[in-house]
């Protein structure tokens, strides 16, 4: 395909007579697109600057969400600079895992097996700042994403609960599975499983 552009004309010479202050004035007739503002001189904040770097990418957010947790899909290029800290990931018998290094099992009184159900706590504090970086960003991810994280942490919980040898540990750690995996769903539906 040729474009081509019409013919520019010929610019008079600096020394002119008819160049006066009168006829450097624009003419009022002359079309308005010849006068546009450039988009790209006006300063962005940067966040507008950014906001593509960590846009929400369209589809299944849900999937996107198990991803991220996963370590299939690596944090948003700007995560660190955004949230404050590079997940890291951890191996364990259920897979890949990746973790909020200031995470920790939120329990009030700390009662339960808080220290046994903390690398899921960790992975999922890390889907809880997902969501706060994509809702930062402008582009929030939807109600799938926070489903998915409380699903994974609810699997990751009862994982270690069945891993168990003894079969009385093994009914301990379901029932304060069943307790912690409740408690998050039910905090999120309160919040419209939207970005906490």
């Amino acid at each position: 395909m040729q474009v081509r552009n019409s013919p520019v004309s010929a610019r008079r010479p600096a020394t002119s007579p008819s160049e006066s202050p009168a006829a450097e004035k624009p003419n009022a007739a002359a079309p308005a697109a010849l006068h546009q503002k450039d988009s790209f001189s006006a300063p962005a904040s940067a966040l507008a600057r950014t906001a593509k770097v960590g846009a929400a990418p369209a589809g299944d957010h849900g999937k996107l969400m198990t991803e991220y947790l996963t370590g299939a899909r690596p944090p948003p290029a700007d995560f660190e600079q955004v949230i404050g800290y590079k997940p890291y990931a951890i191996q364990t018998p259920h897979g890949q895992r990746m973790q909020d290094p200031l995470g920790y099992a939120s329990v009030p009184f700390q009662i339960g097996p808080v220290k046994e159900f903390d690398p899921a706590a960790k992975t999922h504090d890390y889907g809880y700042d997902l969501l706060r970086y994509f809702e930062k960003k402008g582009t929030p991810l939807g109600p799938d994403a926070r489903k998915a994280a409380d699903a994974l942490f609810r699997k990751d919980m009862f994982d270690y609960a069945n891993d168990q040898k003894g079969f009385m540990d093994r009914v301990k750690y379901r029932s304060w599975a069943q307790i912690y995996a409740t408690a998050v769903e039910l905090y999120s539906k309160a919040q419209g499983n939207g970005p906490p």
